[in-house]
């Protein structure tokens, strides 16, 4: 299950970071490549902490039962 859920956090820090970049890279005068990289790594580690604050799904009045 934890790997489930980190493949997810994964694609969705990939789909974040995608468009956090939109229209910065490759232009004249844009960032170096190692940014996307920087960028992809705050926003994985923010998905992570945010998602260890979620209440597990049967924890949830109503759901999962």
């Amino acid at each position: 299950m934890a790997r489930d859920a980190d493949w997810v956090l994964f694609e969705k820090a990939v789909e974040i970071t995608g468009s956090a970049l939109r229209g910065t890279m490759g232009a004249e005068n844009s960032k170096e490549p190692a940014y996307a990289g920087e960028v992809f790594r705050a926003v994985w580690e923010a998905l992570k902490e945010a998602a260890k604050e979620l209440p597990d799904k049967g924890t949830l009045p109503g759901f999962g039962r």
